[in-house]
């Protein structure tokens, strides 16, 4: 049975290359992308993610929703200083074919995961807005999803924005907070992580480009802002949360070892606004509502993410979508 999925996104950088991965593994049908307030300007996300159905060559089969173009309560902040100012590397891509819905993102998550409940997984991998949204309108959508895999926060660890904060849950944390104490059965990938597991490194960025397909130039020309902004602040290559997640969410196989936590936001701290406090004491006395991934089979999401960058020639573990929702590891 294939992987029906739904993702969320502020398309630019890693999330194009993680929207690859959902729209060309074997075994997942991505039935929607909707897009949120996040990385750059909102209206050039929707382009960003139109760019990305195009360059899978699924131009016209893959609806792109626009959502929320703002935070629930806060101004806008972008990361263009990172991804470029169209956020896909300044790489200048043509206007893509395809046109955005006329529904909000908001309407058409409620509307499909409702029509079919228990059986749509989202993976949400910038701000949360929609979904705090959409749980704001439908009180019984936690209910009803199979899974939701967010990309976020930190593990009580270094945030990517501020000291406290990772980025997504920084530019809207009452959203996030919201979104978890939802009731949904939810996986947490955090910034951490991606530190310790999902940096690819020059040697790995070279056999990439070296595949010498049309989606490893894809690769290349959206990941280069990225790439340069991290290794000017001492990372030693690219990182690919957004990527990560996803192929968690295709593949379980890929979280090799996670804990059920007490994972909440801050949203009033002066210095600490969005940090994410994950519980791992028990001292909260609340109950755990999050898993929170803590180790990640490497190569296995390394393999992953070149087998679609190779233009679908190889196939890589991700050919096992559709797993069920494993224990904590």
């Amino acid at each position: 049975m294939a992987l029906r999925l739904i993702v969320d996104t502020d398309t630019a950088g890693d999330d194009a290359f993680s929207l690859l991965l959902a729209l060309l593994t074997p075994g997942v049908e991505l039935e929607a992308i909707t897009v949120v307030a996040g990385n750059v300007a909102f209206d050039q996300e929707v382009e960003n993610a139109l760019a990305t159905v195009e360059a899978a060559g699924r131009s016209g089969r893959v609806p792109v929703y626009p959502g929320c173009r703002r935070p629930l309560l806060r101004a806008w902040e972008g990361a263009e200083y990172v991804h470029g100012q169209d956020g896909m590397g300044d790489a200048g891509l043509p206007r893509a074919r395809q046109r955005p819905e006329p529904i909000h993102a908001v309407d058409a998550i409620v509307e499909r995961v409702m029509a079919s409940p228990g059986e749509i997984t989202i993976v949400a991998q910038g701000p949360l807005t929609n979904l705090a949204v959409a749980v704001m309108r439908e009180p019984m959508l936690p209910a009803a999803v199979r899974h939701l895999y967010v990309m976020g926060g930190t593990n009580n660890g270094v945030g990517n924005v501020t000291a406290a904060a990772e980025y997504n849950f920084y530019v809207d944390p009452e959203a996030a907070r919201l979104v978890l104490a939802a009731g949904f059965p939810l996986t947490l990938v955090d910034w951490n992580l991606t530190l310790r597991q999902a940096v690819l490194a020059p040697a790995e960025l070279e056999h990439i480009a070296a595949l010498g397909t049309s989606l490893s130039r894809f690769f290349g020309l959206v990941n280069r802002k990225a790439l340069e902004f991290c290794l000017a602040h001492g990372i030693p290559g690219s990182t690919h949360p957004d990527s990560l997640t996803c192929a968690i969410a295709i593949d379980e196989r890929v979280a090799v070892r996670s804990q059920r936590r007490f994972v909440d936001v801050e949203t009033q701290g002066e210095l600490t606004r969005g940090y994410c406090l994950v519980d791992e004491l028990g001292a909260s006395g609340r109950p755990p509502n999050a898993r929170v991934v803590e180790e990640v089979d490497r190569q296995r999401f390394v393999d992953m993410l070149t087998a679609v960058l190779a233009g679908g020639e190889e196939r890589g573990p991700g050919s096992g979508a559709g797993n069920s929702i494993g224990g904590d590891r």
